[in-house]
């Protein structure tokens, strides 16, 4: 997993920053399990639903509330990494 740092300075993250970086790291560990979960998934409703989910979380990542919470905007080139972890270079 890449860490994402709330601050440049690198200072030990406060309480508020630790929840900031719990939401994101689960954002992240969310995606991936549903990826996995899609690709073994052998009923379309279901694999439908979890697409859902996880247009969800990219929506999440695509917005002012990750740049807010991260203090970044690099949301988009988290999604891409995780594409490649979770489905490889296709």
């Amino acid at each position: 997993m890449i860490l994402i740092h709330t601050e440049q300075n690198r200072q030990a993250p406060g309480p508020y920053q630790e929840l900031a970086l719990a939401v994101i790291r689960q954002a992240a560990d969310d995606y991936r399990s549903l990826g996995r979960r899609i690709e073994a998934s052998g009923s379309d409703l279901e694999r439908k639903r979890m697409e859902g989910e996880m247009k969800s979380i990219s929506r999440f990542f695509l917005s002012n509330w990750f740049c807010l919470l991260s203090g970044s905007d690099d949301g988009a080139a988290i999604l891409e990494r995780l594409d490649k972890e979770v489905f490889g270079d296709d």
